[in-house]
């Protein structure tokens, strides 16, 4: 059984896949054989495995930190967003089908064994494994049938960090109200959080830092600074697409398609000195590009009509005809063709800058290749015999239209661990055992290669030769290839994790998950089966099973004054809930059970609070209960005032000459009527019990005693009840 850990979120963009990343390659440099898991992907960006099967880009950059090859048990579920509202599903690296969000989520549960047998593949191969969560589990309108949070949590009986990203603001917020909004089994599940993206001095936070943990009663295992770091993150999209800067010798503008994806093509360009590389909608940007790039598209068709729509598609037949470099990739290819047939066989006009046709069809093409270029025109013949690496990923079968005056990009083979024989109908295959790929004519070349800049020959072979053209030298960036480069990456994420992380306390989390065929604790109780226990004893084992569960499981060690009256209330709900929400005026246990011995009588609203009460051990000191709730003058009295009972109850008291103690667990009502008598002058309470229950006026009426200059001990929020306010009745008795 492996160890494992899984990161969740408090909300997209939180940074779960760089932390996941950062612990896995810790954790691997210590000599572990760790992997990534996500259950369920939906990604701007993926890859090809080597056995030809897509994942998600994230989980192969988690597996590449880690140390090991990308497979598909990685991420067995992918969906890829082709529109607003709906994706192509991918299952264990294959197209499932489209589906609209709807239709995927009413179905998504039957994809629950695919997940599982994907994790046991998992387990029997690592030792480690660092699962990631996506958006945030307290994502109420989500939360049924939840395959990928809590939910997965909860399949794997998996320990949790919540991260948080501080850079947004409202961390305390963001936390707080995750945990809160999740149910009391899965809020046990997390056993640590993470502040994330943070700028500044530390210190400043350590005072949030205290109160959240108290709140919450999670540990903060660390606060992680903004890393600049140039690793692949699914999250990194938007801060991409607004970067903008204008350093470099090269001009490259990145067509920003609506549904563009893998932008992780061009992450080897952007760490380049010399190329000062944008993203953009925008004409004004195109103009003085040295190489435009047409990216990959989900949506190659609609991609197509929208450059059409804003004008676009002329603007870049303009420039490539005055000699501006065009290069496309993958549906970026397809778009430069002369036309494009869509699966429902419409005919759509291509931008006509390469002479070659594609048809859509159902097969997807996914497979790693290797080759060399073999372009004989132009700037890109400066190319021919570079080798170049990558994968496809695409559907749609391209055809050259007059191939005997044009030349392809490159002629490919299986770099992976099966091939594609399909393949061989795209563009031809010649003699020997390469496929041709892509097409180039005067200053427009494309190509289903994704990742061929990360080639790193190539890649400077490239800038070079347009360096060249625009008479100025290129320098290599960096004495270290892109692959150096990229372990260096994931070296200094694993630094800061060790450096700004617990751990330690990490670790000792992971280790305490129990595997299920693990040996029995002998100390610990069979809950397979009752176990028969005296009757004396079974408060006492309550008792420390609800002691152990506070300091364990909640992380919670109480205050000794105030510790028996939270653990008997407790004891009455099974709420641990009140650990956080029982409030206690300075001295009011004290102050209550001296009221107690001295035989102070006892004022509730309900006959329930009133039955609760231990009124044969009240009587030992002298004590008693009242209730005039049922008393008919009150009744006739709140009548006609049009005021409850309860109010009038309260009011009842106020000419009776004595201080009482006041044991309120269901009307909000006599709380507030407590609230005016005191500030009236008319009554002097020893002891306050506020604890009524519901939802109209309960949490307004409660804050009203918290201001009070009178003993008080209060559950804030709804919680609450009748039962609650004898519990606290009894806990100050059995203490005397």
């Amino acid at each position: 059984m492996s160890r494992k850990l899984m990161i969740q979120g408090t909300m997209s963009g939180a940074g779960k896949s760089l932390l996941t990343a950062g612990i896995l390659r810790a954790l691997a440099r210590e000599g572990a054989h760790a992997a990534p898991f996500k259950s369920q992907n939906m990604a701007l960006n993926s890859c090809v495995t080597a056995d030809g099967l897509e994942i998600g880009r994230a989980q192969a950059m988690q597996a590449e930190a880690a140390g090991t090859a990308p497979e598909v048990e990685m991420n067995p579920i992918l969906l890829k967003p082709n529109s607003d509202t709906g994706s192509q599903v991918i299952v264990n690296g294959k197209v499932y089908k489209d589906m609209s969000a709807r239709a995927y989520f009413a179905e998504k549960k039957k994809l629950v064994p695919v997940i599982m047998e994907a994790w046991e593949r998992l387990e029997k191969k690592y030792d480690t494994i660092v699962i990631e969560g996506a958006g945030s589990p307290a994502e109420i309108n989500l939360k049924d049938d939840d395959i990928v949070n809590m939910g997965l949590a909860r399949m794997l009986d998996a320990p949790v960090l919540l991260a948080a990203d501080i850079d947004r603001g409202g961390v305390f917020a963001q936390i707080y109200g995750t945990v809160m909004l999740l149910p009391e089994e899965e809020r046990r599940r997390i056993k640590g959080i993470i502040i994330n993206k943070f700028r500044g001095d530390v210190s400043l936070l350590t005072p949030g830092i205290r109160q959240i943990e108290e709140l919450c009663g999670i540990p903060v295992v660390g606060v992680m600074p903004y890393l600049h770091l140039d690793i692949d993150d699914e999250d990194s999209l938007s801060e991409r697409l607004v970067r903008r800067e204008d350093t470099g010798l090269l001009k490259i503008a990145v067509v920003r398609l609506p549904h563009l994806s893998n932008y992780t093509d061009f992450a080897p360009l952007e760490s380049d000195g010399a190329v000062s590389l944008v993203y953009t909608q925008r004409a004004e940007d195109l103009d003085g590009a040295d190489l435009i790039i047409l990216p990959g598209s989900k949506n190659t068709g609609g991609d197509l009509q929208w450059l059409r729509r804003c004008g676009l598609d002329i603007v870049l037949k303009r420039l490539a005809k005055r000699g501006t470099r065009v290069l496309g990739i993958c549906g970026g290819y397809q778009m430069l063709g002369e036309s494009i047939v869509t699966e429902d066989g419409e005919e759509l006009t291509g931008l006509g800058l390469l002479p070659v046709r594609t048809v859509f069809e159902d097969d997807k093409i996914t497979r790693q290749v290797q080759g060399k270029v073999c372009a004989s025109e132009g700037i890109f013949s400066t190319l021919e015999g570079m080798t170049i690496s990558g994968y496809e990923i695409h559907m749609g079968r391209t055809e050259y239209l007059n191939k005997a005056d044009r030349s392809c990009f490159a002629r490919l083979t299986d770099a992976g661990l099966v091939s594609a024989p399909d393949r061989r109908n795209d563009m031809q295959a010649d003699t020997r055992d390469a496929v041709r790929d892509g097409c180039v004519c005067d200053h427009a070349a494309g190509t289903y290669v994704h990742g061929l800049f990360e080639e790193d020959g190539f890649r400077e072979g490239f800038l070079g030769a347009l360096c060249q053209e625009k008479g100025i030298p290129y320098e290599k960036p960096s004495p270290l290839g892109r692959q150096a480069y990229r372990q260096a990456q994931y070296d200094a994420l694993a630094d800061a994790v060790l450096k700004h992380l617990d751990m330690a306390k990490i670790k000792e989390i992971m280790e305490e998950a129990v595997p299920e065929d693990a040996e029995p604790d002998p100390t610990e109780p069979d809950h397979t089966k009752p176990e028969y226990i005296k009757p004396q004893e079974i408060e006492q084992r309550s008792m420390q099973i609800i002691e152990n569960e506070l300091l364990h499981v909640y992380h919670r060690s109480l205050d000794p004054v105030t510790a028996p009256v939270v653990k008997r209330v407790i004891h009455t709900t099974a709420d641990f809930g009140y650990a956080d929400t029982l409030s206690f005026s300075e001295g009011a246990v004290e102050k209550g059970m001296k009221a107690l011995r001295a035989g102070t009588k006892i004022v509730t609203d309900t006959m329930m609070a009133m039955s609760g009460i231990n009124k044969k051990r009240l009587a030992q000191y002298g004590g008693s209960v009242l209730c005039y709730m049922q008393d008919p003058e009150v009744a006739e009295e709140a009548k006609a005032r049009g005021l409850t009972r309860a109010a009038v109850s309260m009011e009842k008291t106020a000419g009776s000459g004595e201080d009482y103690i006041y044991a309120i667990g269901n009307a909000p009502t006599a709380l507030m009527s407590l609230y005016d008598l005191v500030r009236a002058g008319k009554i002097r309470p020893k002891l306050i019990i506020g604890v009524p229950v519901g939802f109209v006026n309960v949490v307004e009426a409660k804050e009203l005693i918290l201001k009070l200059d009178v003993p008080f001990i209060v559950a804030r929020g709804r919680r609450g009840g009748s039962n609650v306010a004898a519990a606290i009745v009894n806990a100050l008795l059995y203490q005397l």
